[in-house]
């Protein structure tokens, strides 16, 4: 049997990236050189809505990265530890054989920075920028494509005079398409997502950030007895300039690119399947952004 049960891919849409070392000022490409969307959430099966239904997922995320030297700030490291509870309901729209759902995030962090040339440090811990999501797919025999629309809710704590924050302060719109092929007869699957991301005004700070594309693609292998592996990656470019009063680099965009191991196991006890992931991603092609590595694992399942 394929393991088609990954509700992460539809949770994931979007999600919030509440948590951030500032490093006091707003001074890389888009605030803080951070984004509202969690890039490598959604991969493997990043157009696959599975059926109707109510789900939960938890996601675990650890990443330790340093954003390097600019005209303003000396570099700076960082830890992130995130818990993000994701629940949604999909039902069946009863027009074109499309599924449509509401899926709500609600990210818990920890985060810890430095800025070692100057002996400073700090570390916080709380609720993050939540996010709404409503996505809509549709199913073809090996092929499967869906369109997501997620708002993000500036709800995490926000001091701009501090070294780090549990949130980014600005409201954020993502759209996002993503189509999955995968075989029924082999197991073979082939995934991408686009999007974009548009966001809102940060009137703390007086800093409009740039819209932000980003591209998720994964490459997997699926099993008749529930183990997948593969390998993923994605790639992010800041696409318009930031600006503002508290912009104080002018055009500054943004780029990463990141490639890595995909692992996921679908456990059946009776009816109830729940399906676990494992990734792991390393940045390169790196501008003005953290650079470092993500681990990535999430347990899912119908409620």
């Amino acid at each position: 049997m394929l393991t088609r049960g990954l509700f992460r891919t539809v949770l994931g849409a979007a999600l919030s990236a509440s948590g951030l070392f500032a490093a006091e000022s707003p001074c890389s490409a888009t605030e803080y050189g951070l984004s509202e969307y969690f890039l490598g959430l959604t991969i493997p099966l990043s157009g696959y809505l599975p059926p109707p239904g109510v789900y939960f997922s938890d996601s675990f995320f650890l990443y330790q990265g340093t954003r390097s030297a600019n005209q303003i700030t000396p570099t700076t490291t960082g830890n992130f530890v995130f818990n993000v509870a994701q629940t949604g309901y999909l039902f069946d729209l009863g027009f074109a054989g499309a599924t449509l759902g509401f899926v709500a995030t609600i990210p818990f962090v920890g985060v810890s920075a430095a800025i070692p040339a100057l002996g400073i440090q700090g570390d916080i811990a709380g609720l993050g920028d939540t996010d709404y999501s409503a996505v809509i797919g549709w199913h073809a025999g090996d092929h499967n494509w869906l369109v997501a629309v997620t708002g993000f809710a500036p709800t995490g704590d926000y001091n701009p005079a501090r070294l780090v924050d549990d949130g980014l302060h600005r409201p954020a719109v993502d759209i996002k398409g993503g189509y999955t092929f995968l075989s029924l007869q082999t197991g073979f699957e082939a995934s991408g997502a686009l999007g974009m991301i548009i966001n809102g005004w940060n009137s703390a700070t007086q800093y409009q950030s740039g819209a932000e594309l980003h591209f998720e693609w994964a490459l997997n292998q699926h099993f008749p007895f529930g183990l997948a592996a593969g390998v993923g990656g994605y790639f992010y470019q800041q696409v318009t300039d930031d600006w503002g009063a508290g912009d104080l680099l002018g055009p500054y965009r943004g780029r990463v690119a990141a490639i890595g191991p995909l692992l996921s196991y679908a456990l059946k006890v009776g009816e109830q399947e729940v399906d676990f992931t494992a990734r792991w991603f390393h940045d390169f092609a790196v501008q003005n952004r953290p650079r470092g590595d993500a681990i990535w694992t999430t347990m899912s399942f119908r409620l």
